[in-house]
């Protein structure tokens, strides 16, 4: 099973929950817009050095650095990116799953006025995009998606 690293990813439009998925990974993933064209988005990898994610078939045939994508099933698709791109645990939870910005925790001080009052309470950090500004903290979602992606580990 051949397992590497890349730098940085594009996501084709087809692709938005599993873009969300591998960020939550650390997995740097840019998104392209359903109106960029084939053309646009080989344009735009090739600037940025990313390799391409896809579920369109020719494209992926007519872009040599591409992974194409078989299954619309989120869970499929992540065990097939898994067993090319294994993960690395140090970076889950590093990136923004809405815009792809790096994450960092701090403490829950930090942002008590940006989160509900129950979480102030349980919680002593969270999560903060240096992009967007988002706040997350580790609460029942944050355990699902780590049993999600544990269980997908274990089955490659």
């Amino acid at each position: 099973m051949a397992r590497f690293r890349v730098e940085g990813f594009l996501a084709d439009s087809m692709l938005g929950r599993l873009t969300r998925w591998l960020r939550l990974m650390g997995y740097s993933v840019e998104y392209a817009s359903s109106e960029w064209s084939d053309a646009k988005i080989m344009e735009y990898c090739n600037s940025k050095g990313l390799f391409l994610l896809t579920r369109d078939r020719e494209l992926s045939k007519r872009y040599s650095n591409s992974f194409y994508v078989r299954s619309e099933n989120l869970n499929d698709q992540l065990a097939q990116f898994l067993s090319e791109f294994f993960p690395s645990r140090d970076l889950f939870f590093t990136r923004c799953p809405l815009c792809n910005g790096k994450t960092s925790r701090v403490p829950m001080s930090q942002v008590s006025d940006r989160v509900p009052d129950g979480v102030r309470s349980r919680y002593d950090s969270a999560f903060v995009c240096h992009n967007c500004g988002k706040v997350y903290w580790e609460g029942t979602h944050y355990d699902s998606i780590l049993k999600t992606i544990n269980s997908i580990i274990t089955r490659l």
